[in-house]
């Protein structure tokens, strides 16, 4: 079963009432009934329609239970699919759940060589090596990349400047090579 089967399915309030009293453990028609306060008009069509979905399987004579299997199935599908678009959204493993298609959408916070990571990655597809800026400049550089909202274009020239991706002289700004780092430390 696919995740859009799975939702599709249980987007019909009839069938999500019957699905969730198996869940809960009522197993039998009186107590399936019970829990979803459905009629038995209503709830044997859901019930053999789960039943067919795969989502319901016997537990004995006259007893129903959720097939955990179909639904375990149905979330590895949807992990997979989710694990595939982060891959095809950030390729770059150190960056995945942090930037996403330019954005900055979280920053690591006890990591301080993953917030390192991400801060140079930002800062040297912002900035040219070697070229200066000023601070205006600096901050619409930065607004795209706060679209995310984990933070805002002033607070992160902050962080560029003060994890020591950017310096500051004169109110000019530039990149600082990882080089000029290693040598001033």
């Amino acid at each position: 079963m696919t995740p859009e089967e799975f939702t599709l399915l249980l987007s019909e309030p009839t069938l999500r009432r019957v699905f969730c009293a198996v869940d809960l453990g009522g197993a039998t028609p009186t107590e399936i009934l019970a829990a979803s306060g459905l009629e038995a008009s209503q709830a044997a069509p859901a019930i053999g329609k789960l039943l067919r979905a795969g989502l319901f399987r016997p537990d004995g004579p006259g007893r129903l239970a959720v097939n955990e299997e179909t639904v375990a199935g149905a979330a590895a599908v949807a992990t997979h699919r989710q694990e595939e678009q982060a891959v095809a959204e950030q390729p770059d493993p150190r960056l995945r759940g942090f930037v996403r298609g330019g954005v900055l959408v979280h920053l690591p916070e006890d990591d301080a060589d993953a917030r390192r990571t991400v801060l140079r990655h930002v800062a040297e597809t912002a900035f040219a090596p070697g070229d200066e800026y000023d601070e205006r400049y600096v901050t619409d550089c930065l607004r795209p990349w706060c679209a995310g909202g984990a933070v805002d274009a002033v607070y992160l020239r902050r962080l560029l400047i003060d994890g020591g991706v950017l310096r500051r002289d004169s109110g000019r700004y530039a990149l600082v090579t990882p080089d000029a780092t290693a040598t001033t430390r």
